[in-house]
């Protein structure tokens, strides 16, 4: 009698008991990453921060754009709040997302934020849980940079 108490318990958890009329278990996994804003200014490696005024559209709350791999919008995600990060260069404020049950039967997804160009990330990257991670570089810093 445990063992299929215990066998519905671990198949209810992961959604999997609920879909009565499958008949196999679906494919659906978890697309996490985080938009990486450049430019930061300096503080305490992970506390809350905010994107600088000249990336007006990276916030906590904004939109995160997910389309398959012929850029047909499938979804969307909304970013966390900022959390401050270094890269050895400089500092960093990254907003998480997540996306669950995507399917892993497309080749790749491209993710994009605000009006910038979307970046293509496979979907063998993201099932094995390498994070999608969405660089943008603060334009006001990168015109007063020297080159």
């Amino acid at each position: 009698m445990a063992v299929p108490l215990l066998l519905v318990l671990m198949l209810g958890g992961c959604g999997w008991a609920g879909r009565h009329d499958e008949t196999s278990k679906p494919d659906g996994f978890l697309l996490h990453g985080y938009v990486m804003v450049a430019g930061a200014a300096a503080g305490v490696v992970g506390s809350a921060c905010l994107a600088p005024s000249s990336v007006p559209d990276v916030h906590e709350g904004g939109n995160v754009r997910i389309a398959d791999d012929q850029g047909r919008t499938i979804a969307a995600a909304t970013l966390a709040g900022g959390v401050l990060a270094t890269d050895g260069a400089g500092f960093d404020c990254n907003f998480g997302f997540e996306l669950r049950n995507l399917s892993g039967s497309r080749t790749a997804y491209q993710i994009s934020v605000g009006g910038r160009p979307a970046l293509t990330f496979t979907t063998k990257q993201l099932t094995e849980g390498q994070p999608a991670v969405v660089p943008v570089v603060d334009a006001l810093r990168a015109s007063t940079s020297p080159s």
